[in-house]
């Protein structure tokens, strides 16, 4: 017969094992969705379209919120389908804002940024955990900024723009950003706002997949980084958007400090990739075996065959996707490397099988 905790425990420790803030969290979320001791939720009080594929929730978190600084991201949990599901977006708001904004952009296959495009209704409640990142400003701040940005990778330049306009700002800063059409721009009218409202702000749209008038039109060069930041070896330099941005402009800035976020894989983790044949991939844990093709990531693939390990950003920076290889070689994903045959964590987010594996999961 199994003997009652209360016997051998301490009462502390029984009364731990009744788990009582998870039960409150349970009652009191049936009165009022936002109400939790543990967990950060927040309501969707506003719903703004940005542009032909983005949206800007805006958000009144509970108490829970513990703040964020200008350039940081957050992971957001939402419910599809009855599964619980992470990702990772940035902060689109200043930190002092009245309301805490993300902007979310369309991605292919993106179920998440789908969903929340096209499902997210006012007074829907998401889940936030805790702000991270790097991608943010120095306690000292520079005189000279150029921040370049493509896509969605506008989204944490759009925070730390309007915190140095909260904060008065006194320095210069000049944002270059790439857009594929000019319906394709996110925050157009709010940048046209900050940049009337703040002398030291210069904002140059371009547009790199259709033209139109009154929009500078092509790719990142040396010319047009010498044109119109022909300082720009003495700026501190801001980057963030895809790879196909990141990876020339990283050469045309040759030695200035650069302070980059990369928003998408360098080969989006496609189905492009050499594959030698299937890989035997076996889960320790779940005690399966499945074969997987080495095409993508092992988190993709493992999803392609109904298998939902943790995951966040899907771009290898949260890790929440890590686990232990036991055995096996895999590749990474960001930078090409292979590694050794034996025990390590790995992220399966930017690893891609390349031989027979064993994994924790």
């Amino acid at each position: 017969m199994k003997t009652l905790p209360f016997i051998y425990n301490q009462p502390k420790e029984f009364w731990a094992s009744l788990q009582p803030k998870e039960w409150a969290d349970f009652f009191l979320g049936e009165i009022n969705p936002l109400f939790s001791f543990t967990a950060t939720k927040a309501r969707v009080i506003g719903i703004k379209a940005e542009s032909s594929d983005s949206k800007t929730l805006i958000l009144k978190p509970n108490r829970n919120w513990k703040g964020f600084s200008a350039g940081q991201h957050v992971p957001v949990t939402i419910d599809i389908a009855g599964r619980r599901v992470t990702r990772f977006y940035s902060l689109s708001s200043a930190p002092n804002d009245k309301n805490l904004t993300i902007t979310v952009k369309k991605q292919n296959g993106g179920l998440v940024s789908h969903f929340i495009n096209e499902r997210t209704l006012v007074g829907d409640i998401l889940e936030l955990g805790s702000a991270q990142g790097d991608f943010v400003l120095p306690s000292e701040l520079p005189n000279k900024i150029l921040m370049i940005a493509g896509g969605s990778g506008i989204t944490p330049i759009h925070s730390i723009i309007k915190d140095l306009s909260n904060r008065n700002y006194k320095g210069n800063l000049k944002l270059l950003y790439f857009s594929r059409f000019k319906e394709d721009i996110i925050f157009y009218d709010s940048f046209a706002k900050l940049e009337s409202e703040n002398p030291w702000l210069e904002v140059k749209h371009v547009l790199t997949d259709k033209k139109a008038d009154g929009f500078d039109f092509g790719f990142l060069s040396l010319e047009m980084l010498s044109t119109f930041a022909p300082d720009f070896d003495d700026r501190l330099v801001y980057l963030c958007g895809p790879a196909p941005l990141q990876i020339p402009a990283k050469v045309l800035l040759g030695d200035s400090k650069v302070i980059s976020e990369l928003f998408l894989l360098p080969n989006q983790v496609s189905a492009q990739a050499e594959s030698t044949g299937p890989k035997e991939v076996v889960l320790l844990q779940s005690h399966k075996t499945i074969l997987l093709k080495g095409e993508k990531s092992i988190l993709e693939e493992l999803e392609d065959n109904g298998i939902f390990a943790p995951s966040g950003c899907k771009m290898g920076i949260c890790h929440t996707c890590v686990c232990k290889k036991v055995s096996g070689s895999v590749s990474n994903i960001l930078n090409n490397s292979v590694s050794g045959e034996g025990e390590e964590n790995i992220q399966i987010c930017v690893s891609r099988a390349e031989a027979r594996i064993e994994l924790d999961l």
